[in-house]
């Protein structure tokens, strides 16, 4: 019984957390409203339905968890600056070396556009050629300084 009441004490107290994280969390949603059933059913004494709605409200929050987990890595990794870069198709901005050096994400500067190119040249249709690149072909991005780069974008 005890165990019970922490348990949604618990689940009550990171529900709040990660409602404020992400509010479109249907694991969230469905954790939260068996948690109430389970104590619904706890009030009117039915412990055996009071366990059976906590043990699935379990199995919802700790999806929900893992839901908000990636949420958050995706987020970071937001931040962070990329290893690789995928060539869009843009008609009416196209990628070329010159714009996605310009990047935060890449370089912040496009006159870097070399330094992508010479790193990558030898996977070109045409090495010779530095404004030929393609939509999906993917561009390995060097550091500069040993920054620390992941990911794709």
């Amino acid at each position: 019984m005890k165990k019970v009441l922490l348990f949604l004490a618990v689940l009550f107290l990171a529900a709040g957390l990660f409602a404020q994280t992400l509010e479109n969390n249907e694991y969230y949603k469905k954790s939260v409203e068996l948690a109430n059933q389970s104590q619904a059913a706890l009030e009117a004494a039915d412990y055996d339905a009071a366990a059976e709605y906590a043990i699935e409200s379990q199995k919802y929050a700790a999806l929900s968890k893992q839901y908000i987990d990636q949420a958050l890595a995706a987020l970071q990794n937001r931040g962070a600056l990329a290893a690789e870069y995928e060539v869009k198709l843009n008609p009416a901005r196209r990628d070329c070396l010159w714009r996605i050096a310009g990047f935060d994400f890449i370089y912040g500067n496009p006159t870097e556009w070399r330094r992508i190119y010479e790193h990558n040249k030898n996977t070109f249709r045409y090495p010779d050629n530095p404004d030929l690149i393609y939509p999906g072909q993917i561009l390995k991005i060097p550091s500069i300084d040993g920054e620390p780069r992941s990911g794709r974008r």
